[in-house]
């Protein structure tokens, strides 16, 4: 009995045995152990017979490489009768650094991996010099020198040259690099693109250009742009395809429509062009030059209470152009727009809005936004400002200043909002009773003496002046009736024609209005964010009957509801977008179904959109 029940339990052990798992291993290999300088992933490899659920800690290797995609493949099998799997980790990586190089050790569970020592070596000159024949790229800064102020606005300017031979080509730039630290990137509206002739050859250009705007003193490292894609070989099929291509426009062959709506969507942050190959093509990869600037800390002779380093800087008031009537317990409205051109509108700290006597001053929540014309950057800054007076006279609305730092003079400047000397109306309304005498109450009869004197006129003289007085009211009475009838005939005639006119004149409107309400609605149901803006700016002139309308942030400030103006908002940051097809038109149509509602107490001033100091 007891032989058997022995005979059992070896038998479960045996069976347990035969089923586990083989013993828990993990290693880590390169497909190569030196690598060129010619911007493609490392490929690393991690294999385990640990549970496929289980994943690789790759923290370890974020410090000298960027983990582009990490992927997996998992099998299982039986061995001699025993049970395994098998799981292969694919991890690509990228690295900017040169010489030799290595992959720390990676965990994967309670296991790790050993430590890989591997080398990144430059590309031989001979394909480097071969490779820049067709394509090759210049990276230039547009300041003095290479030292700038921290917040400072960098230009920084990537252009693309490029002949017939090259097939596809894929780019990484500073927009999107994680590599830039301490700084905020700017695309300057869409790329350019132009034809050059170089040392006797014809390139295709592409232009792209940032602002880069440093966040912290020291050294800022603009790494090199990388390009990467496929040269067409020298052969039969290749050069007929080059001859055939030079024959005709190199924009029209390289960019047809899908590419470069592809190209517009990835910034240059991927493919901007794919032909098909026509023959044997060998991969390449170009860098430009990475740039290397020298920021220093906020100036020490600068006193003001806010670092504000700029090209220019003004400060725009609604009251410029017509100053407001001040009555006591009556809300004025006030729209401050301050443009600083060299800062994006996130790097403007907020105004101070200095509180004049006797008044109540109630300001809205800033209004911060960046534009661009295609050069450089604009920060704006819009606040509205209520004040209501709580008594009549004279009142002082006090001067506004704001200190800055001009980069291009390197000294310090001010810009003074002067102050505003007005007189507050007493609220007519209000009745004061210091100013009604009893005396104006009660009408006193006429002195004694007076009527004694009238009643002492002779009979017959009183009639002769009564029978004068009456000839003369008759007279006077049909001279005014003959009057009235002529201005009475006059208005008439002149309300006659003004009606006429005011009818032609509206049912003109009307048509406007309504031709350029379909015309919008069209515009955004195909989704069309440069003719919408266009036309809107059309209808609200026509629908408002307000030519003094000139932008879409004068739209925008014209609104009733807050959601209206985000969507008019909406379209006017699409117009800076670099993508072509970011904007949808649903929203706008409704609210131009809806009408255009107006705020109930309007103010039209003609500066309370936007218009840039150095326009385009």
């Amino acid at each position: 009995m007891i032989v058997n029940y022995l005979k059992y339990i070896l038998a479960l052990l045996l069976v347990s045995i035969a089923t586990s798992p083989v013993f828990s291993e993990v290693k880590a290999y390169l497909n190569q152990s030196s690598f060129y300088d010619d911007g493609n992933p490392i490929t690393l490899k991690i294999e385990t017979t640990q549970n496929k659920k289980i994943k690789p800690n790759l923290a370890p290797l974020k410090k000298d490489f960027t983990v582009l995609d990490d992927y997996s493949n998992s099998q299982s099998f039986f061995i001699n009768g025993q049970y395994s799997f098998l799981t292969i980790w694919t991890i690509e990586l990228q690295t900017n650094q040169k010489g030799a190089l290595q992959i720390p050790s990676i965990s994967i569970g309670k296991e790790k991996t050993k430590a890989l020592v591997f080398s990144i070596l430059d590309l031989p000159p001979e394909v480097t010099a071969e490779t820049k024949k067709h394509v090759f790229l210049e990276t230039s800064i547009g300041i003095e020198g290479s030292t700038t102020f921290v917040q400072q606005q960098i230009p920084y300017t990537v252009k693309l040259f490029y002949d017939s031979t090259v097939q596809t080509a894929e780019m990484v730039s500073p927009d999107i690099n994680p590599n830039i630290k301490n700084a905020i990137v700017e695309q300057l509206g869409r790329e350019k693109r132009y034809r050059v002739v170089k040392s006797g050859k014809r390139f295709n250009v592409v232009e792209k250009n940032f602002v880069i705007s440093p966040e912290k003193s020291g050294i800022l490292k603009i790494p090199a742009t990388t390009v990467k894609g496929k040269i067409a070989l020298s052969g039969g099929d290749s050069q007929e395809l080059r001859q055939r291509m030079d024959e005709t426009d190199m924009i029209n062959n390289f960019f047809n429509d899908s590419d470069i709506d592809q190209f517009l969507r990835g910034a240059f942050n991927g493919r901007f062009f794919n032909r098909r190959s026509h023959g044997p093509s060998k991969p390449f990869t170009i860098k430009g030059e990475a740039i290397e600037v020298d920021v220093l800390p906020v100036e020490k002779s600068f006193t003001g209470s806010s670092w504000l380093p700029a090209e220019d800087l003004i400060i725009k008031d609604s009251w410029a152009r017509r100053p407001p009537e001040l009555k006591v317990g009556e809300p004025v409205t006030r729209v401050l727009t301050l443009e600083a051109k060299g800062l994006a509108g996130s790097q403007i700290p907020d105004l101070s809005i200095p509180k004049p006597n006797h008044m109540k001053v109630y300001p809205d929540k800033v209004q911060p936004e960046t534009i661009t014309d295609g050069n450089t950057v604009y920060g704006i800054q819009r606040i509205n400002i209520s004040y209501i007076p709580d008594a009549s006279g004279k009142v002082t609305i006090p001067e506004i200043k704001v200190d800055w730092w001009d980069v291009k003079n390197k000294k310090q400047k001010t810009f003074v909002l002067p102050a505003w000397n007005l007189n507050v109306i007493a609220d007519p309304t209000k009745v004061d009773e210091t100013d009604v005498t009893s005396s104006e109450l009660l009408q006193e009869p006429p002195p004694p003496s007076i009527l004694e004197e009238k009643s002492k006129v002779p009979a017959s003289s009183a009639e002769a002046d009564d029978e004068y007085w009456t000839w003369k009211f008759i007279v006077i009475a049909i001279l005014l009736l003959i009057f009235s009838a002529l201005l009475y005939g006059l208005r008439n005639y002149l309300m006659k024609g003004q009606k006429n006119k005011d009818t032609s004149h509206n049912v003109t409107a009307q048509k406007d209005v309504g031709a350029l309400r379909l015309s919008l609605l069209q515009a955004c149901k195909s989704n069309d964010k440069q003719l919408a803006a266009k036309t809107l700016l059309k209808y609200a002139q026509a629908f408002w009957d307000d030519e003094s309308v000139q932008n879409l942030g004068m739209i925008v400030m014209r609104l009733e509801r807050d959601s209206d103006a985000k969507i008019i908002q909406t379209l006017e940051k699409s117009l800076y977008s670099s993508d072509s097809r970011n904007w949808n038109g649903a929203a706008l149509s409704k609210l131009i179904e809806s009408g255009l509602p107006q705020k109930k107490i309007i103010e039209k001033q003609n500066e309370d959109g936007l218009t840039p100091l150095y326009p385009a």
